[in-house]
């Protein structure tokens, strides 16, 4: 017999599949993708899903940690709410389970990406911008067309609607600065070799996406470059690939749509 859940209000069930899109979120994230205006609400909706074990919370009660909001990520129960799933979704629910040992950089991934999203959705609301993105879940649905990018394993897609017909598609890859260097070189390789495969062309109907890569550091972006231009020599230097790099601060304060990026 399957487990009876603890009830939980509609607003806490939109938390929950937050949390299990980006993995780890603050408060204030959390708040600013409900677009709810006070604080005091979303954490009484915070402290119902932590009591009934469907979120674990980070939070530090030392004098110079005390300010910084509170991080949220999977219990137990949003793998019992989430339910059955099938293909590459059922690695990605197991892998919530271990969500309580990762690491801080990998916590800070999370957290940097949400703070993309969210400047994305801003601009959605105000702009009414013609913009879609996905997260890294959304493209393990079954029947979503970017499935087969499960083994890549970008951060987001960024789709920028220029027109009713015509779109143009970005992914995001996130460096960070613990990164061997090896590791680096490799995921820049990897979506050169998806460019001469075709895999793209043929699943999604559409022209290659441009690559950016998000460097936690101007160390990093420099190594990042340089290998770039020494794998794209290797591979004859194909004109139609376009790898760009930019830097998490700079994304942060200007968005991924800015003019930030270097090729």
């Amino acid at each position: 017999m399957s487990k009876i859940l603890p009830q939980i209000s509609k607003k806490e069930k939109e938390i929950i599949k937050l949390i299990y899109q980006f993995r780890f979120l603050n408060r204030i994230q959390i708040q600013n993708f409900l677009n709810h205006k006070h604080h005091s609400q979303t954490n009484i909706w915070l402290k119902d899903l932590n009591q009934k074990q469907y979120i674990n919370r980070i939070y530090s009660d030392k004098f110079s940690e005390n300010t910084k909001p509170a991080i949220y990520y999977c219990n137990i129960n949003i793998i019992r709410f989430i339910g059955d799933v099938d293909g590459h979704l059922k690695n990605y629910l197991k892998n919530l389970r271990y969500d309580n040992n990762r690491s801080q950089e990998f916590i800070r991934e999370k957290i940097f990406l949400a703070d993309i999203c969210l400047r994305l959705e801003k601009v959605k609301r105000k702009n009414d911008a013609k913009f879609d993105y996905l997260t890294f879940s959304d493209m393990l649905k079954t029947e979503s067309e970017f499935n087969f990018l499960w083994t890549l394993k970008p951060d987001l897609i960024y789709i920028n609607h220029l027109t009713e017909t015509e779109s143009r598609y970005y992914l995001l890859v996130l460096l960070n600065s613990n990164l061997p260097k090896y590791m680096v070189k490799k995921s820049i390789k990897n979506y050169i070799e998806l460019f001469f495969s075709n895999e793209w062309e043929d699943s999604t109907g559409q022209p290659f996406p441009t690559i950016l890569f998000a460097c936690e550091t101007k160390a990093l972006m420099i190594f990042a470059k340089r290998a770039a231009r020494y794998l794209r020599d290797d591979y004859q230097n194909p004109e139609e690939l376009e790898l760009w790099f930019g830097m998490n601060e700079e994304i942060k304060e200007r968005g991924i749509a800015g003019e930030i990026w270097e090729d």
